[in-house]
C-alpha cells in the first residue's frame, strides 16, 4: 500500500512536468558537459586544482607528496626525456612558440571564414581546438604537480635545523671565513686552461657522474634527495639564456635539469646540482642553492668543491657588508685574486659574444625575465620574490654552525 502511494506520487510529478513541457529523460546537461571530451578536461582540471588547494592548506600532505608520490610521478618522464641527448623541454618551448603563432593565423582564418557567411565549425577546427586544450591542460597539470604545489612543503630549515643554529654575527663571520679560506686554497689546486680559466680535467660524462654521485650522497642525510638522477641537459640557446642571467633551468613538463653552456665553466657543477635538487621536489631557490653548495663541497672532487664555495661567496660577502661593522671587516680574510677572477657569471669575452648574437637588447630580456620570475614566485607564496635566493646565507651559516659543533 505504501509503495503504491509513492508510485502514484511519482506519476503525478511526471504528469505535472510533462504539462509544463519538460520531459525528465530529455533534460539536457549544460553545454560544456554534453561532450565526453569536455567532461574529461573539466574533471581533470577540478581534480588537479583540488590538489593545489590542499597543498596550500596542508604541509603534511605536501611533505608526503614530495617524499613518496612525487618520485613515482616524475621518474617515468625523467627517464624518457633522459633518452635524448639534447633538452626536450627546450624543443617543446620552441614548438609552443610556433604553435602560438600558428593558432593566431588559424584564428584569423576562422574569423574571416565566419565573416564571409561560411560555417566556421569544420572538423579541422574542432580537432585543432581539442589539441590546443590538451596542450594547455598538460602544461597546467605538470606545472602544478611538478612545481607549484611543492612551494608549500616544509623548508629544510624547519625539518633539519634548529632556530638557534648559527645565530648572530659570529656565525656569519665564521661561515664567510671558512668559505673564503677553502676557496683560496682550492683556486690553486684546480686545473686551468691556456687562458687561466678553471676547467674540469675529466670528460663531460665524468663531470655529470660526479654531480649525480654528489647528490646521491646528500640523499643519505636528506631522504628526498635519494634515488635516480638523469644526465643534465645543455641548452642550445645558451646565449639567450645568458641575457636572462640564468645559469640553469628546470623544466617541470619534461623533468629535466638544464644548464647554460656559455657561462664560466666552474659554474657548471654547482648549477647542475642546483637543478638536480629541483628534480627531487626542492623548488625553493634558496634551498636549491644550498643543496648545490652542500653537494659540491662534500664531494671528493676538488673542482666540484671549488664550484660549491664560489657559488655562495657573493651572497655571504653581501651579507657581511650589510651586517658586520667596518672595523671588523678590515680584519677579516679576503678572497685571493684567482678567486675573484673565477667568481663570475660570464667573462668579458663571453659577454661580447652574447651581445654579438643578441636579437633583443640584454637589458630588455633581463627585465622581462626578472618580472616573470618575480610574479611566479610571489604567486606561489614567496613574498620576497627574487630576493629569496639570498636566503641561502641563513642555511650556509646554520650548516657551518652544525659542522663546527660536531652534530
Amino acid at each position: 500500500m505504501q509503495i503504491q502511494k509513492h508510485k502514484d506520487k511519482y506519476r503525478q510529478i511526471l504528469s505535472y512536468l510533462n504539462g509544463k513541457g519538460i520531459e525528465m529523460k530529455h533534460m539536457k546537461k549544460p553545454k560544456i558537459l554534453q561532450s565526453l571530451h569536455n567532461r574529461c578536461i573539466l574533471y581533470l582540471l577540478l581534480f588537479i586544482t583540488g590538489i593545489h588547494i590542499l597543498a596550500w592548506n596542508s604541509k603534511a600532505f605536501t611533505n608526503w607528496y614530495r617524499r613518496y608520490l612525487f618520485p613515482l610521478l616524475t621518474g617515468i618522464p625523467g627517464r624518457i626525456s633522459g633518452l635524448f641527448h639534447g633538452s626536450v623541454g627546450e624543443i617543446l618551448i620552441i614548438a609552443g612558440v610556433c604553435l602560438t603563432l600558428s593558432e593566431i593565423v588559424l584564428l584569423l582564418l576562422f574569423l574571416i571564414k565566419k565573416a564571409a557567411g561560411r560555417s566556421g565549425h569544420s572538423v579541422f577546427f574542432k580537432w585543432n581546438r581539442r589539441f590546443v586544450c590538451w596542450v594547455l591542460v598538460y602544461v597546467y597539470v605538470t606545472e602544478t604537480l611538478n612545481c607549484y604545489i611543492l612551494y608549500h612543503a616544509s623548508t629544510v630549515e624547519e625539518q633539519f635545523y634548529s632556530d638557534t643554529d648559527g645565530d648572530g654575527t659570529e656565525g656569519l663571520i665564521a661561515a664567510y671565513t671558512e668559505a673564503v679560506m677553502k676557496a683560496n686554497a682550492l683556486s690553486r689546486q684546480v686545473a686551468r686552461d691556456a687562458d687561466g680559466r678553471a676547467v674540469y680535467e675529466g670528460t663531460q660524462q665524468q663531470l655529470y657522474d660526479a654531480c649525480k654521485q654528489a647528490m646521491k650522497k646528500q640523499g643519505e642525510k636528506y631522504p628526498y634527495l635519494a634515488g635516480y638522477y638523469p644526465d643534465p641537459k645543455p641548452i642550445r640557446a645558451s646565449h639567450f639564456m645568458s641575457q636572462q642571467y640564468l645559469l640553469g633551468i628546470y623544466f617541470p613538463f619534461t623533468m629535466e635539469a638544464n644548464y647554460n653552456t656559455v657561462m664560466y665553466p666552474v659554474n657548471v657543477p654547482v648549477t647542475v646540482c642546483h637543478e638536480f635538487s629541483h628534480l627531487k621536489g626542492i623548488i625553493l631557490e634558496d634551498e636549491a642553492n644550498f643543496f648545490g653548495f652542500a653537494a659540491c663541497i662534500e664531494s671528493g672532487d676538488i673542482y666540484l668543491q671549488y664550484s660549491g664555495y664560489l657559488s655562495v661567496l657573493g651572497y655571504l660577502a653581501r651579507q657581511v657588508r650589510e651586517s658586520v661593522p667596518q672595523e671588523i671587516r678590515k680584519t677579516m680574510v679576503n678572497a685571493d685574486e684567482l678567486v675573484i677572477r673565477d667568481d663570475v657569471f660570464l667573462t668579458k669575452e663571453q659577454w661580447e659574444k652574447v651581445e654579438e648574437k643578441a636579437v633583443v637588447p640584454t637589458e630588455t630580456v633581463k627585465q622581462a625575465a626578472n618580472a616573470f620570475l618575480e610574479k611566479n614566485l610571489t604567486m606561489n607564496g614567496i613574498e620576497d620574490g627574487i630576493k629569496s635566493y639570498s636566503r641561502v646565507v641563513r642555511l650556509v651559516v646554520k650548516y657551518y654552525a652544525r659542522q663546527m659543533s660536531g652534530r
